[in-house]
């Protein structure tokens, strides 16, 4: 028995939007995870001067152009860096490390493509905040993934 034209349109439709679904879902997860790589990437050419990578990372959504900060424990006598990808080739990056006062603590600050890097020297032992934003110029929400490494 033939479909109705209106059964057939509604069949395709039915179709179709669970293609786009099914389609859809890995991509918000493969974003997240460019950005990680985004990050790993700015990584590089700290490692190749004795930098250890640390295994553990935050990521998320977050707003264009809205603050996020991250209180990370560091130590006098060790350098760490921060890096900060993206998967938005659009976006212009803020990365800050202040002390407990507020004040800024960075020795280097460079932004290229899909990352940004911090290098700081920690003056004394203590928790600093790691303050970041990342502002798109055509997104509401960009994927950002925020990794250090020390030595």
């Amino acid at each position: 028995m033939p479909l109705s034209p209106t059964s057939f349109l509604h069949r395709m439709t039915a179709l179709l939007t669970g293609l786009m679904l099914l389609l859809s879902a890995p991509l918000s997860h493969a974003t997240i995870d460019d950005a990680h790589s985004f990050a790993m990437e700015a990584a590089v050419p700290f490692v190749e001067q004795g930098f250890i990578v640390r295994e553990d990372y935050w990521n998320g959504e977050v707003k264009s152009g809205q603050k996020l900060m991250v209180r990370h424990q560091m130590f006098k006598g060790n350098e760490y860096a921060f890096w900060l990808g993206t998967a938005q080739d659009d976006v212009t990056f803020e990365l800050q490390v202040l002390d407990e006062t507020g004040k800024e603590i960075e020795l280097d600050f460079k932004s290229q493509g899909m990352f940004a890097t911090v290098r700081v020297n920690p003056p004394k032992t203590g928790t600093y905040s790691v303050v970041f934003s990342l502002t798109s110029k055509k997104e509401k929400g960009v994927y950002w993934a925020l990794a250090y490494g020390y030595r």
